[in-house]
């Protein structure tokens, strides 16, 4: 019998944070909004942090031995 499908969340996350950032990115190449270089690096540093966040809350299952 097949195990039930399970959704990787924090993978799931990871990626839609990946996608709202590269949606900035895309922005600020057309013109749309105008980012100075120093905000784009807090941009991907928040991204970064949210990635890393998103993975110790949602990570932590019962199978965890720490």
């Amino acid at each position: 019998m097949r195990d039930r499908l399970r959704v990787d969340r924090v993978s799931l996350s990871s990626g839609v944070v990946i996608a709202a950032t590269g949606v900035v990115l895309l922005l600020d190449s057309s013109g749309a909004v105008d980012l100075a270089p120093g905000w784009m690096a807090v941009a991907l540093t928040g991204a970064v942090g949210a990635i890393l966040l998103l993975g110790g809350l949602l990570d932590g299952g019962e199978k965890r031995h720490d």
